[in-house]
């Protein structure tokens, strides 16, 4: 019974591979159970497993041309179940420094006009850093900081997934961050919330 299981799925995989949506419908219904409960485990919010189930059969149906060549299917997909919180993870730990780091701006308004040319000094160096990104990680990344976009409004906007949005965020901020250790020559830590940064500058000296 076993081994015709493996086949039946093994068979499901090549049609999803092959683009054929009851097929990956089929796939979506048998495993969907056991994977809300997994992620349910973790993130203690339907709201947030049903999200986070969501971009995993998006990723999946995303590179469903490899589904044939994998060898566990069901290892696969929880592997990136885990992925997928661990990035929830990480962008929750980047929101709270974000709101520290913008109360921190708040109060360092106050302070002298030599400080604040500082920060006018460490805004432009953020600014050489995007503006050498490639094209459209620049146009994204501007979207979600500048234009203060959510990623599923810049996926819809653009007309690409939310995954791929994600995608180029994640690498921008590791960029900008690599570049301003490499450049910036502010007193002041520059670990990860620089975001606030770009909507503080705009009004500084």
């Amino acid at each position: 019974m076993l081994i015709a299981a493996n086949f039946e799925e093994k068979a499901l995989l090549a049609l999803i591979a092959n683009g054929d949506r009851k097929a990956f419908a089929k796939i979506y219904i048998t495993y969907l159970s056991n994977l809300h409960r997994y992620i349910f485990l973790f993130t203690k919010s339907e709201e947030e497993t049903r999200e986070i189930l969501q971009e995993v059969f998006v990723k999946l149906w995303e590179n469903r041309e490899k589904l044939p060549e994998i060898e566990s299917f069901e290892n696969y997909l929880f592997r990136t179940a885990k992925n997928k919180l661990l990035d929830k993870v990480r962008q929750l730990q980047i929101r709270q420094k974000v709101h520290l780091e913008i109360e921190r701006s708040r109060l360092v308004s106050e302070n002298t006009t030599s400080d604040q040319c500082a920060y006018r000094e460490y805004y432009k160096v953020v600014q050489q850093a995007i503006e050498k990104m490639p094209p459209k990680r620049k146009l994204i990344f501007r979207l979600n900081i500048e234009s203060g976009l959510s990623q599923d409004e810049i996926a819809a906007q653009l007309n690409i997934s939310k995954s791929v949005v994600q995608k180029q965020i994640y690498r921008a901020s590791d960029f900008v961050k690599k570049y301003l250790h490499e450049h910036g020559e502010i007193a002041f830590s520059v670990q990860a919330a620089f975001f606030p940064l770009v909507f503080i500058f705009n009004n500084l000296c």
